[in-house]
């Protein structure tokens, strides 16, 4: 996946609730740091590929963590027995 492309997740299984959420891109830490190296020493040319690339950017949340959560009669038959 392009770093700086976002997207829609959706995600579903037979006897649980759909899950949808969201992943976006931030400048990372890192990225900050060389895109000022990128000015002070390869100049604007090189400030402008890494923009138009995404070298500089991280997709977030990562790793994408979900909990599915089980519809009422699944979570009954998962239920301990008496």
């Amino acid at each position: 996946m392009a770093r700086k492309s976002e997207f829609g997740v959706d995600i579903t299984k037979v006897g649980y609730k759909a899950w949808h959420g969201q992943v976006t891109n931030k400048v990372s830490g890192a990225g900050g740091a060389g895109m000022a190296g990128n000015v002070l020493v390869g100049g604007i040319i090189g400030a402008g590929i890494d923009m138009s690339t995404g070298a500089m950017l991280d997709l977030v949340p990562n790793p994408l963590v979900v909990k599915l959560e089980a519809t009422p009669a699944v979570a009954e038959l998962k239920a301990p027995q008496k």
